[in-house]
């Protein structure tokens, strides 16, 4: 994200205001303003918070689970220094709009241009042809200022394919390329009008960034969370909340303790969302709300501090080096590890090779810092305005040729390429009726209709309760189980763990199926009750404890009514998208390995759930990887079909597959299993429904 010197001369004499004058003369903006200082250190520090934020999150640092709010943060600064900037300079009679897009260009261009030219190197070797097409375009997007729509028109942030697009961080820059473009006008134009008066600017702006708010909230009411997240007429109100700041003339806090108390509740208004804000469809909206409010609180509460001597070395020298970099850390920080990601089989970085990655991040971004940013800020690189202007547009140029020779060259493609993406074409996999989607799972109240639920005299009524772990076997017990004594109903939703406690799981869809499911229980017995769900994030830390008491509550019930339970342990679950991994070792020649592709936490979890499941009555557990995965080696594909259309759901084929070897567990009834027994009765080998891939 941009950083601005703000510097302004306030006290140039003015020449006297006539009626042939043109600009707007802007009335002094106080304390509160970004005009009439000089650089603040501060700022520094709050564009460190804001890039580490979002380095920490795409690096997948521990317990920052909401650091892309540091997005929003810089969308902040950067709309109170550049209104500042030109509120002031046309106070002083002085701005220019081409001076002003010089700067720009000067401070943005540079180093964007240069981060794109080399990640075109390594995108022409390591990314299938549609993916390296797709970078091309991208780049193209990025020289013309509208990755943010390019980005919004192919997936969400949040999508599986996030971290395999490298130039999807430059959608925010052109979200501030193009607030940019308009903001400049509107300051000039209602200033010219209101001659001058700042109330009338203000005015404007905040009703301005009112609707852009209401915009955003009815996008995200729609389901057009992702409109709301890349397009920049519902972001701007971010922008526009650090103008107001910036020319509202409110006093600043005094030094002492309003100043520190208003401080410490900027930072804890940030620290909250980037350590416990969860990424998802309900971003940006009202979350987005206390990340913003603590950074407009931040600069407001900082305006006026003088700058204090201080050691490079001391948390706040390094904290400011942070912010001088921030720019350039930005940049380079998510190709290099998209990048680096490809590199590795499993396409997932050990915690020793992120932090690696990291320190070589903070040298390049070091690097683009001092010698490509501030020579052109500096004018030590391009003197004049024209030489900056034609500079620009002759790369904008190169880079666009460029782009054109990529997409062409991605058209041809060989043979381990187009192998590679018939893997990678499972991630797009339509896994609705596989799973019974829209019926049996996935309703809209979170109820499923009494069809799935139907039990069938005379046959073998087995009802399969959890989540989307639930879902995904019940096309291979349809396929193993006999249809003529066996009727298989289904009752999931997805992240709903299968209790009668689902009020602790704070999902209203979990609420209404644990209360059809305790209303069914009460009125009907099925002959067998299979349990399945994502237990690696139910159990995650601290919830362990509190799954395990949620489940035997529920066990308990069961046994009390008679009905015999079997619970499916943890699933095989990867350590990326399945399809993607097997693409890009298909792509480099290389063997897939399954200890490689899939997470090791799996078998912890599986072991702790069978101790701590093991005494409850009625219950048989099963161990799907003990099963399935032998010596810890778990099949990948069924033939040339992907085990899972993503981390762990599995295909059809994939269903089929496990299922092979867990259904003949499962009838008839008994809680003598265990996971010795489920390991040598393997009657069903993988050679007969494709090779296993060990």
């Amino acid at each position: 994200m941009p950083r601005f010197v703000v510097q302004f001369a306030p006290t140039i004499p003015r020449a006297p205001r006539t009626r042939a004058s043109t600009q707007p003369r802007f009335a002094s903006a106080g304390a509160g303003s970004a005009s009439g200082v000089g650089h603040r250190e501060d700022i520094d520090w709050l564009r460190a918070i804001a890039v580490l934020s979002v380095v920490a999150f795409h690096f997948e640092a521990p317990a920052i689970f909401g650091g892309f709010v540091g997005v929003d943060i810089f969308f902040v600064i950067s709309g109170y220094l550049i209104t500042g900037i030109i509120a002031a300079e046309i106070g002083a009679g002085r701005f220019s709009f081409v001076q002003f897009y010089e700067r720009r260009g000067r401070r943005l261009l540079p180093a964007l241009y240069a981060m794109v030219a080399f990640a075109a190197l390594p995108a022409s070797q390591d990314m299938l042809g549609s993916e390296r097409a797709e970078f091309f375009r991208s780049a193209a997007a990025v020289v013309t200022f509208t990755s943010n729509v390019f980005f919004w028109q192919q997936s969400g942030y949040f999508d599986h394919a996030a971290v395999e697009k490298p130039l999807l961080h430059a959608w925010s820059l052109a979200v501030e390329e193009q607030f940019y473009l308009v903001l400049p006008i509107v300051v000039w134009a209602v200033l010219l009008i209101a001659r001058g008066r700042r109330l009338a600017l203000t005015f404007t702006l905040a009703l301005l960034a009112a609707g852009s708010f209401a915009l955003g909230l009815l996008l995200m009411r729609e389901g057009a969370s992702a409109s709301a997240f890349f397009l920049s007429p519902p972001r701007a109100w971010e922008f526009l909340l650090g103008s107001l700041v910036a020319i509202s003339g409110l006093r600043a806090p005094r030094p002492g303790l309003a100043r520190r108390g208003a401080r410490a509740l900027s930072l804890l208004l940030m620290a909250v969302p980037i350590l416990a804000l969860r990424p998802g469809p309900g971003f940006p909206g009202v979350d987005a709300l206390a990340p913003c409010l603590g950074a407009a609180l931040f600069l407001w509460s900082g305006a006026g501090v003088a700058n204090v001597p201080r050691s490079p070395l001391s948390p706040l020298g390094v904290a400011a080096f942070f912010g001088r970099i921030s720019y350039s850390l930005y940049l380079w920080h998510w190709p290099l590890f998209a990048f680096a990601r490809f590199a590795k089989p499993g396409l997932a970085l050990d915690g020793w090779e992120r932090v690696a990655l990291f320190a070589l991040t903070v040298a390049v971004a070091t690097l683009s810092w001092r010698f490509i940013e501030q020579p052109f800020r500096h004018r030590k690189l391009a003197v004049t305005p024209r030489a900056a202007f034609g500079l620009a547009a002759l790369a904008s140029l190169l880079l666009l040729a460029g782009s054109g020779v990529g997409l062409l060259r991605a058209g041809a493609v060989s043979d381990a390429d187009r192998a590679a993406q018939r893997l990678d074409a499972y991630n797009a996999y339509d896994m609705k009726p596989v799973y019974r989607y829209g019926t049996c799972f996935t309703t809209p109240d979170g109820r499923v209709p009494e069809d799935c639920l139907r039990p069938v005299p005379g046959k073998t009524n087995l009802l399969l309760w959890g989540d989307s772990f639930a879902a995904h076997y019940y096309h291979g017990l349809k396929a193993e189980l006999d249809p003529d004594t066996v009727n298989i109903m289904q009752a999931s939703q997805p992240t709903c763990m299968p209790t009668f406690n689902a009020e602790t799981q704070g999902v209203a869809a979990c609420r209404a199926l644990a209360a059809q499911m305790r209303d069914y229980f009460a009125a009907h017995r099925p002959d067998l009750v299979v349990m399945s769900a994502d237990w690696l994030e139910d159990a995650r830390s601290p919830r362990f404890a509190g799954m395990v008491r949620d489940l035997r509550s529920t066990l308990s019930r069961l046994s009390d009514a008679g009905i015999p339970v079997v619970l499916l342990g943890p699933s095989v679950q990867f350590r990326a998208r399945l399809p993607s991994m097997l693409a890009r070792a298909t792509l480099r020649g290389m063997a897939s390995d399954p200890v490689a592709f899939v997470r090791s936490d799996i078998f912890a979890l599986d072991q702790a759930m069978q101790a701590a499941l093991s005494t409850s009555e009625g219950l048989s557990y099963i161990s799907i990887l003990s099963a399935v995965c032998e010596n810890g080696r778990c099949p990948l594909t069924v033939g040339d079909v992907p085990l899972s259309f993503d981390h762990a759901h599995l295909t059809a084929a994939g269903s089929q597959l496990v299922m092979a070897w867990i259904a003949p567990l499962l009838l008839p009834k008994t809680t003598e299993l265990s996971s010795r027994q489920q390991a040598d009765d393997r009657t069903h080998q993988a050679g007969g429904e494709g090779a296993r891939d060990d």
